[in-house]
């Protein structure tokens, strides 16, 4: 069976507490995840320090004048990371982080118990980053919002030698189901063949997974969070609860059950629902024995219990070896 690989994206939900991000990491496990990820970022590896607080809107920023400083509010410390990863493994899920610049790669590198780095789809074009993580050995996820199918190939290239998974992804926060292109896996699949595809959801159902592992997706990642009214600043607002994301593995491991049946296929409960609910030929009065059989001396009604239409053919015209009592099932050994 091809069994979904889940991700649960804590991010900067944690909202650069430790002890928080511990307590997602334990939501995840009960959810039922293969894997947590994590950013690993410092403010200044991602913008410009001239770059106003105010600028990117819908944060609550207040305190800050400049965004860089706001984000090395929500960032999980450097110096907190090996036990976060630790703790994690210990867990027996796989960890998973978005570095955001050559510093940080070389940061993690010198870390141990990182299954894989994930290229966020603001890096599609960080050339920089893209060329420090192809020196690393780690398994790469690369998600593709806001890019053309040609960035994709570019950033695809430099993984050659690498294990390398896309998702597709559309970067709105969060995202409205018809806005979600979900073609767009149809097509990554086929311009990378051999590649596991997947979908990186922003929406707050889990009904865009569903739809996107009957199209081939595997590989899901969706942001989860303690509570959407968490009233401190990150990504809690598209971000799903515990509750709902174990509801969302639940659909998903569902999915792969379907998927896994590769013949024309019937339940157990179907199996036996056919003799219940089925219909066959029963006797519509009291024969005597001797009785020759005509379509007037039969009725098709529930059970199953009695011939089809194939083998009443071979019946009619036959006498009866015994007594029937109306509405007994017909059946081939009623005659000679």
């Amino acid at each position: 069976m091809k069994r979904s690989y889940i991700i649960s994206e804590i991010g900067n939900n944690h909202n650069g507490n430790p002890e928080k991000a511990l307590e997602l990491i334990d939501a995840s496990a009960e959810a039922g995840v293969d894997a947590v990820k994590f950013q690993t970022f410092r403010g200044i590896d991602i913008v410009s320090p001239r770059v106003l607080a105010d600028e990117y809107k819908g944060w609550d920023v207040k305190g800050h004048r400049y965004w860089y400083e706001f984000l090395d509010t929500i960032a999980l410390p450097l110096q907190n990371h090996q036990a976060v990863i630790d703790y994690t493994n210990a867990k027996q899920l796989h960890f998973i982080t978005t570095p955001t610049s050559p510093y940080i790669v070389e940061f993690l590198e010198s870390l141990t118990g990182i299954h894989a780095y994930k290229v966020a789809s603001m890096d599609l074009n960080n050339v920089p980053l893209l060329r420090a993580l192809a020196k690393t050995s780690k398994k790469i996820l690369m998600s593709t919002g806001m890019g053309e199918m040609e960035e994709v190939k570019k950033a695809a290239a430099y993984f050659v030698n690498h294990e390398l998974e896309i998702l597709h992804c559309v970067s709105d926060y969060p995202l409205e189901p018809s806005k979600a292109f979900l073609n767009n896996i149809v097509a990554l699949k086929k311009e990378f063949p051999g590649k596991r595809i997947g979908f990186s959801d922003h929406s707050l159902g889990h009904e865009l997974c569903v739809a996107a592992r009957c199209l081939g997706a595997e590989l899901f990642e969706k942001h989860i969070t303690l509570s959407r009214k968490d009233p401190n600043p990150a990504e809690h607002h598209f971000s799903m609860e515990p509750g709902e994301f174990k509801n969302l593995v639940s659909w998903l491991r569902s999915i792969d059950e379907n998927l896994d049946i590769t013949d024309f296929g019937r339940s157990n409960t179907e199996k036996e629902n056919k003799f219940k609910y089925r219909r066959s030929y029963h006797y519509a009065a009291s024969l005597q024995q001797g009785t020759e059989l005509g379509l007037n001396n039969l009725n098709f009604v529930r059970p199953g219990d009695g011939v089809n239409e194939e083998e009443l053919m071979l019946l009619i015209g036959k006498k009866l070896t015994r007594g029937v009592e109306a509405y007994d099932p017909c059946r081939k050994e009623d005659f000679e």
